[in-house]
């Protein structure tokens, strides 16, 4: 059984994950597209992938629940997709995967984390239900900077990436899935500084990580 699950939520989020997989075999996660526009949705992934059109809330909650699951990683673009499937699903998806990650791009980080709008309410609810956030500011992405590439490579690095001392299966599982949240964050700074592929997005500061604001 597959415990390891990508949902691209949206478009934006769509094109991210087709974009991971031109650059890497991933026979161990499990990708779930979801959107509400039924030809947008049928542009990503391949048949072998769980699409889901997103008609109502509680068809978006049985869809996305799962119990048995020991990593879950949403990507989503703050500003595409209605913010009560955005809210369902990183709730659906905390509740019941052992960690819980997303990968997300918006406008201007800044007055995100000061507004009131509806992408600062987003990104509250998301930090707060996502173990590691990332976060990409596209106010920074300057000319040659792909807004999908940089999201594509952090989220491969997370997947394909073992933790060397947590299991004697370290080879086989995401580095997410035995990380602490404090060796994600961590990890994910150190690749973010010193990937070459990674470079010119770290000059221009468009990517922050955020940790679980959740109190338990």
């Amino acid at each position: 059984m597959i415990m390891y699950r990508v949902v691209a939520l949206g478009d934006w989020a769509g094109g991210v994950v087709d974009r991971l997989r031109e650059n890497g075999i991933y026979d161990d996660i499990r990708f779930v597209f979801c959107d509400t526009d039924e030809r947008r949705l049928a542009a990503h992934g391949n048949k072998e992938d769980e699409h889901i059109l997103l008609n109502n809330l509680t068809q978006c909650r049985e869809a996305i629940h799962d119990d048995c699951e020991l990593m879950a990683v949403l990507v989503v673009n703050l500003e595409e997709i209605a913010r009560e499937y955005v809210i369902k699903i990183i709730y659906e998806l905390w509740g019941y995967a052992d960690y819980t990650y997303c990968f997300a791009t918006g406008p201007v980080l800044a007055e995100i984390t000061k507004g009131t709008g509806k992408s600062a309410e987003l990104f509250k609810w998301i930090t707060d239900y996502s173990v590691i956030t990332v976060y990409q500011d596209e106010s920074c992405l300057t000319e040659g900077l792909d807004r999908n590439d940089g999201i594509a490579q952090l989220l491969g690095l997370v997947l394909r990436h073992a933790c060397k001392y947590k299991s004697d299966e370290r080879e086989d599982v995401p580095f997410g899935v035995w990380a602490t949240e404090k060796q994600l964050f961590m990890a994910l700074q150190a690749v973010y500084s010193n990937h070459t592929q990674m470079q010119g997005y770290y000059n221009a500061g468009s990517f922050t990580f955020h940790k679980s604001t959740h109190e338990y």
